[in-house]
């Protein structure tokens, strides 16, 4: 969602826009921040950034994110993403679906929408 924002997404923009409306919180784990600071991300994906809850690795999400790796070969940032919305029993909001779909099969109960 971060890279979304950052690449200008008006679909992005609007989905954050309404979850504020809502009054929810996005969750973003750790490792999409480290994705965005690949490059210094622009100042309207930092103000985004600073009204999302940013979920750090702990032990028993890197183990369910290692896990999940074993299992099905998911890259890193993509399981702990799929970690952290499994276990807070959220929605995993994506621009990139068809990857997120595997991750969904291994943690039973994910639900992941495609932006």
């Amino acid at each position: 969602m971060l890279i979304a924002l950052e690449r200008g997404s008006a679909h992005a923009w609007a989905w954050l826009r309404r979850a504020a409306e809502r009054g929810e919180e996005p969750l973003v784990n750790v490792a999409v921040v480290a994705e965005v600071w690949r490059r210094p991300p622009s100042p309207s994906v930092t103000r985004a950034l600073a009204g999302c809850e940013v979920e750090p690795v702990d032990e028993p999400l890197a183990r369910a994110a290692g896990e999940a790796i074993g299992a099905i070969g998911a890259g890193l940032g993509d399981a702990l993403v799929a970690a952290s919305a499994a276990r807070r029993g959220m929605v995993l909001v994506t621009t990139d679906a068809a990857d997120m779909h595997a991750l969904a099969q291994y943690f039973r109960g994910l639900v992941v929408r495609g932006l």
